[in-house]
């Protein structure tokens, strides 16, 4: 009787851990890639929902004062989160591969081959359009996306390698990553213990690393779920990781996978969503908002998860 309890109660603790991580992730910022959209979804009330075309571009940034930062290919847009309205755009600089609000209030420019330089370019410009600071690491032949760690410093993904650079354009960590070829890692944050975790691309897995750049743990989804490209992702509140499951290239792949897939530290899928195919189809990006205040900045932690700024 006394085993029969016990079972009765993990059980129940078990549920209710699972309605928790489900309550977490009912309100989504969403940039589907396939359709150059942006979109907000309330899967408890589509009344709430709105979808916006947008430039084609890799990421997206709650940014503070209701508003989410939009990476285009000539800078950014800012839009309202509760309706979709542009409220600013910035398109001076063609060839950017992402854009990143700072916690100084300037924004970190990404591009490859870009501003007169070889390689993967790091600019950062203030508010008034100002360039303020230029890294460069021209040895590398393909940039995603960058992350500012809590000590200042920034995580690069570079196809099959990730690594960390100083304030200052020194490369301080390096790691190889496993996969193909041609693997196109997209994002890299800092986690607990100092492992650092990577959205690999088409290797189709995070891949957990430890101080010294060896692999500690990987993992992916079940078939059902259909994996094919890990890209942007996000180190939940409860410490779960929710990542964009990209399809492909285009308009036509709304029916293809479960496209955002929610992992515990383990590596244990714990849920998925099936997006709507007359509404989505390649979903690149993903912020989940339930927990998070919209007036405010918000920027990794030193736990990876997203910490508010003013």
């Amino acid at each position: 009787m006394k085993k029969l309890l016990t079972c009765l109660i993990g059980i129940l603790v078990y549920s209710s851990v699972l309605a928790q991580e489900y309550r977490g992730n009912r309100n989504f910022l969403l940039r589907d890639e396939g359709l150059s959209q942006v979109s907000f979804i309330n899967l408890d009330d589509s009344t709430a929902n709105w979808y916006v075309k947008v430039p084609a571009g890799r990421d997206l940034q709650l940014v503070g004062n209701g508003s989410v930062l939009v990476s285009t290919g000539t800078g950014y847009q800012e839009l309202d989160i509760r309706s979709g309205k542009m409220l600013k755009e910035v398109s001076d600089y063609p060839g950017a591969v992402m854009a990143r609000r700072l916690k100084n209030g300037n924004t970190l420019l990404v591009g490859l081959n870009w501003e007169n330089k070889k390689g993967i370019v790091l600019m950062e410009v203030a508010s008034d359009g100002t360039k303020r600071k230029v890294l460069n690491f021209p040895e590398h032949d393909y940039v995603r996306l960058v992350r500012a760690t809590a000590k200042g410093t920034y995580l690069i993904t570079a196809n099959t390698v990730v690594f960390e650079s100083d304030a200052d354009g020194n490369v301080i960590w390096k790691a190889a990553l496993t996969g193909p070829k041609k693997i196109n890692s997209w994002q890299a944050v800092r986690v607990k213990k100092n492992k650092t975790i990577v959205s690999s691309g088409y290797a189709v897995n995070f891949q957990v690393l430890n101080k010294d750049g060896s692999l500690s743990t990987i993992f992916t989804g079940s078939k059902e779920v259909n994996p094919h490209f890990f890209s942007g992702f996000q180190v939940l509140q409860n410490g779960n990781y929710l990542v964009a499951n990209w399809q492909g290239h285009g308009p036509n792949f709304g029916k293809s996978g479960h496209q955002l897939l929610e992992f515990t530290p383990k590596g244990k899928l714990i849920w998925s969503w099936k997006q709507d195919p007359a509404k989505f189809s390649s979903l690149q990006g993903v912020i989940a908002l339930d927990g998070l205040n919209p007036e405010y900045l918000y920027i990794e932690g030193k736990d990876g998860k997203l910490k508010k700024h003013r």
